[in-house]
């Protein structure tokens, strides 16, 4: 994977190192290293951390495979594309979540015989 230029900027505008903003969502360094080295996506809660620390949308930090940036992404009646898809992302990670838990409720009364 090739580097992740826009949040290094990103954070070095924030006036941050990479062991700041890893203190400041609660990830190891060397994880914010990889974001930015390797350019590994993290989870969509943390990107929005992360985006949240650094002042940038996550659509701008982590753009879709093969999509164009959305920094430049036109903006109808004050809300940008990005910021939707930062909101979208946001709501799929909850969902991901809520679905993990109702499924262990459902594994759990079947062991207690109650009927679904």
């Amino acid at each position: 994977m090739a580097a992740n230029a826009v949040l290094r900027e990103a954070i070095l505008n924030a006036g941050m190192t990479p062991v700041m903003l890893a203190e400041r969502v609660r990830v190891d360094a060397k994880t914010v290293e990889r974001w930015v080295a390797q350019g590994r996506r993290p989870h969509p809660v943390t990107r929005h951390a992360v985006a949240t620390a650094v002042g940038r949308p996550m659509a701008e930090l982590w753009p879709l495979d093969g999509a164009a940036p959305v920094a430049a992404a036109p903006v109808v009646a004050g809300v940008s594309l990005a910021d939707v898809l930062d909101r979208l992302l946001i709501v799929a990670a909850r969902l991901d979540r809520l679905t993990e838990r109702l499924e262990a409720v459902e594994k759990a009364s079947e062991g207690l015989g109650v009927p679904a």
